[in-house]
């Protein structure tokens, strides 16, 4: 992912991070999912994607390990649901971006047998700019 962003011009600053209690690392209906259904791991991702002219997106990555598919098809049709929740962003944990929060409007997810992938893309500021780069990022992710 790293490398496709760069092919297209963008900088990219990322970190990793991986854990077996995905409960720890979520919030919301979510979170209550995986104290019913552990996962069987989860690694997080967090890039700061900056275009030429220094504008910022945050973009995070969640890949969700489940036990068995039917899990997966479950943790993946609550995630894809507005408002229920998600994987902490790493972002949140770590760094100078601590306070941005990720509304879900530049999201998308896939689930491959037990694996599901959720990617969140962010502006950091308002401008028009920024927006559009979300999208551009949002959809270099996918």
């Amino acid at each position: 992912m790293k490398l496709r962003l760069e092919q297209r011009g963008f900088r990219v600053n990322s970190r990793f991070d991986s854990s077996t209690d995905c409960a720890a690392r979520s919030y919301g209906q979510v979170r209550e999912f995986f104290r019913r259904q552990p996962c069987a791991g989860l690694s997080r991702a967090s890039f700061e994607v900056r275009d030429r002219r220094g504008n910022l997106v945050l973009l995070a990555v969640a890949w969700v390990e489940m036990p068995h598919s039917a899990a997966a098809r479950e943790f993946h049709e609550l995630v894809d649901r507005h408002g229920t929740g998600n994987v902490t962003e790493l972002s949140r944990e770590q760094g100078r971006h601590r306070n941005v929060r990720f509304t879900g409007e530049y999201y998308a997810s896939r689930r491959d047998g037990t694996t599901v992938v959720n990617v969140q893309a962010q502006p950091v500021g308002r401008a028009a700019v920024a927006m559009g780069l979300a999208e551009i990022v949002a959809e270099s992710a996918r």
